[in-house]
């Protein structure tokens, strides 16, 4: 099996043709709230969409109330589309932006699947799990980041998850410098993901 890895703008230099040859799936960043595009999405979803890598996308969440979740799912929604046709859209839950996060992500998914998302995911912190108390039922998978030290132990999550991140670290052929490697981890296959 080929690897799978999330990447955004911080990944300023990709072989998208090397990156093929070993990337099973590619997971691009599409935004940061909604003030902050990723300057680099449209280059690195065309880069994946030109040498056939599977990819998906996520938005790190910034949103502050039910309305500012919908709105951010929308930009994220419209921005992602824009430059290709994502697999699949995944709201990041790594800060805590409201007093509500379990609302506010609900709020997210059901704005991402009004406007036709088919698969849609949530990337929650691994420390703020039981913090957010997250309805991951609302989802239809779980990724979870959780790292060795050392950046090449694998650490397992303790909490089911379908996708684990497991270094922020790792080298793969085609990306130039550090990039987050992940695994399955739970019963969906990689044909689940790669597959609309």
């Amino acid at each position: 099996m080929g690897y799978i890895v999330d990447f955004s703008k911080w990944q300023n230099r990709v072989n998208y043709e090397e990156l093929s040859k070993v990337c099973d799936l590619a997971i691009l960043r599409v935004q940061d709230g909604s003030y902050v595009k990723d300057v680099l999405y449209e280059q690195h979803a065309k880069g994946c969409s030109q040498f056939a890598i599977p990819y998906g996308v996520y938005a790190f969440a910034r949103f502050t109330s039910v309305r500012d979740a919908e709105k951010e799912a929308q930009d994220f929604y419209e921005r992602a589309n824009r430059a290709g046709q994502p697999l699949f859209y995944v709201v990041d839950v790594e800060v805590e932006s409201m007093s509500d996060m379990r609302a506010g992500t609900n709020a997210f998914i059901r704005t991402l699947r009004n406007l036709g998302a088919k698969k849609v995911g949530i990337y929650i912190a691994h420390h703020l799990y039981h913090t957010f108390c997250l309805d991951l039922t609302k989802a239809d998978f779980i990724w979870i980041p959780r790292y060795h030290l050392d950046g090449k132990t694998i650490l397992k999550p303790k909490f089911p998850c379908d996708l684990h991140q497991y270094t922020e670290r790792g080298r793969i052929q085609g990306i130039e410098g550090y990039v987050d490697l992940n695994r399955l981890n739970g019963k969906k296959k990689i044909a689940w993901f790669i597959t609309e």
